[in-house]
């Protein structure tokens, strides 16, 4: 089958209009669908070069989501809920957690998935090659549409933001945006139809 297949990371769905059935995993991509049969390739086992090739044990872990209605934000959700679980380790103090929520998506589309967060590549404290480095430190936020609709919420957090700007995905800063809130700071967020956002929030 891999003549038909397609790559499909996290899930793949078959929907009609009342009714669907979405297929999770976390490590076999190749997706084939015929008529009402979707099928999961668990192992390629090619004989060239290696003639040896996934000979051996296998861990392989999918799901079946059944779900009511045309396909939407709750397959995208378990889908990334199956491929990351979250984990709390037994180290986490009340401050480890505190940062874990003090970046958010707050009052957004349900569409939208805060994908990364994460320090600022070029920040002179991170950065360890011979580019441009950035003085003071920031934190780099990516957002994205998963339905493909235009998409709006707030990005709102509890660290001393000076200014936020909307990047490209090298983080080199496009436009500042507007930052409201004396107390956790918020800023309104659009995102069109499939888009990747990157936001870089200097501290």
């Amino acid at each position: 089958m891999a003549k038909f297949e397609v790559c499909c990371h996290k899930w793949a769905d078959l929907s009609e209009s009342g009714y669907g059935v979405s297929i999770l995993n976390d490590s076999k991509y190749g997706f084939a669908t015929a008529g009402n049969l979707m099928r999961l390739s668990l192992i390629r086992a090619s004989k060239a070069p290696d003639d040896t090739a996934d000979i051996g044990h296998h861990r392989i872990r999918y799901a079946i989501l059944p779900h009511s209605g045309p396909l939407d934000y709750r397959t995208v959700r378990a889908g990334y809920n199956f491929n990351h679980p979250l984990a709390i380790e037994s180290a986490c103090g009340p401050e480890t957690l505190q940062d874990f929520q003090a970046v958010r998506l707050v009052d957004a589309t349900p569409a939208l998935v805060l994908d990364t967060v994460k320090r600022g590549q070029d920040d002179e404290d991170v950065s360890n090659d011979n580019l441009p480095r950035r003085k003071g430190k920031s934190v780099i936020v990516r957002i994205f549409d998963s339905m493909g609709g235009r998409s709006t919420g707030v990005l709102e957090t509890d660290l001393k933001v000076q200014k936020v700007f909307k990047c490209n995905l090298l983080e080199d800063d496009l436009e500042e945006l507007p930052i409201e809130g004396s107390g956790p700071r918020r800023v309104n967020i659009v995102l069109r139809a499939f888009e990747v956002a990157t936001y870089r929030l200097q501290l």
